[in-house]
């Protein structure tokens, strides 16, 4: 018997050896195909269509969502990890040039006039949604209507003081203010599942690489680094190290901006993106090694439940959280008839840019709730013994 085992274990070795190596080709050739970032016009980017790059943002998703189907098939488990593999490489090849490639509209039309109003009518919507539902379900959970508020003054903020509220302490406040309020909800309520996950070594090494990868995706999609410089005003073609302020998220936060021209790679370090980063990033972190764990213990995948839709939840927030990742994609969809997207995510008084953040980090901590606790209680169920563990204190 155990030399039967023995048999089976290098037979599924050579085949997964074998169905890897197409994945391998696959990757070689997209790195052939996706040159090294560089100058760029028409509809071309270092003489690749902008189309191909979309196709391999789009293969790489469908990528993605094979390898799950894959790793909820026993038999199919050795084939889930390249497949994955290639889908990350296509993702990232495909996000990065379309980031790189977009142009900028010259002019804002009229209609982005409307943006205040919208935005303080979208905050409104928010809070009054967060009180209307923290009354309904989580009576006794008021950090879920705080957090709900926090967020709704994060979209609102720009529109609510003059000159977008960029030099006034109450964005600073508001900035601390909602990670501040995940933390809290994170450990009254699930601190010693963070505690388990950041003690096994999988669980972690995969939140770890979750982080890193969107770190590395998110810098380039917000603009914060970039392969194909300006060599504007300012650029003389000289590497540089130098301080200077930026106006994101809310207010201004000190920032260190280098060049180097060798390589060639310009960007920006600030107190705010890292932020941005840390909020996003570790609510994906933690999805990340959720699901590990589950994958772990009961090796399969939960087709109805909180596995699927925190990695659903992590994707969505991935693509869709940067604006200028989701305008190049849009842009090589449509062209220039994408400008409107560009607006309404970059002008600062739009609302659109504070809900998709909003909506990630309500997405995120949701699922990575839910994942814990599938049945998803309230507190009416908490207090007839319906749910699966009791309300933690407020």
């Amino acid at each position: 018997m155990a030399g039967m085992q023995t048999t089976g274990e290098t037979g599924g070795r050579a085949r997964w050896i074998r169905r890897s190596i197409p994945a391998a080709i696959v990757a070689f050739v997209t790195l052939q195909i996706v040159p090294g970032v560089q100058a760029h016009t028409g509809t071309a980017h270092a003489g690749t269509p902008h189309w191909v790059l979309l196709v391999f943002v789009v293969v790489g998703l469908a990528a993605g969502g094979l390898s799950v189907r894959l790793l909820r098939a026993d038999r199919s488990r050795y084939y889930s990890l390249p497949v994955l593999v290639v889908g990350l490489v296509l993702i990232l090849f495909g996000s990065i040039g379309l980031v790189e490639i977009q142009v900028t509209p010259p002019t804002a039309p009229d209609w982005t006039g409307w943006f205040e109003v919208l935005n303080l009518l979208a905050g409104t919507g928010m809070v009054v949604g967060s009180l209307l539902l923290g009354i309904r379900y989580w009576p006794r959970r008021p950090r879920y209507t705080a957090l709900g508020v926090l967020l709704a003054a994060w979209v609102v903020y720009p529109a609510l003081l003059p000159a977008g509220g960029l030099t006034n302490p109450v964005g600073y406040l508001i900035a601390a203010a909602v990670p501040a309020t995940i933390g809290y909800v994170l450990w009254t309520e699930r601190r010693e599942r963070v505690r388990l996950l950041l003690g096994r070594r999988w669980p972690r090494r995969v939140g770890g690489l979750a982080l890193l990868a969107f770190a590395g995706f998110f810098a380039f999609s917000a603009g914060s680094l970039t392969l194909n410089p300006d060599l504007g005003v300012g650029m003389s073609g000289e590497g540089f190290v130098r301080l200077f302020r930026v106006g994101s998220p809310l207010v201004y936060w000190p920032a260190l901006e280098f060049y180097v021209p060798a390589i060639p790679l310009a960007g920006y370090v600030s107190i705010g993106t890292v932020l941005l980063t840390l909020i996003l990033g570790g609510l994906i972190t933690l999805n990340a090694a959720s699901i590990t764990q589950q994958w772990q213990v009961t090796r399969e995948v939960d087709s109805g439940g909180a596995s699927v839709g925190a990695v659903v939840s992590s994707g969505a927030t991935a693509c869709c959280c940067c604006a200028p990742a989701m305008y190049g994609v849009v842009g090589a969809a449509f062209g220039t008839a994408a400008s409107p997207v560009y607006w309404a995510f970059m002008d600062p008084t739009s609302p659109v840019g504070g809900l998709f953040f909003a909506g990630a980090v309500s997405m995120l901590l949701w699922s990575f709730l839910r994942s814990t606790d599938p049945v998803g209680e309230t507190d009416d169920d908490a207090s007839t013994g319906g749910g699966t563990c009791a309300a933690p204190t407020a």
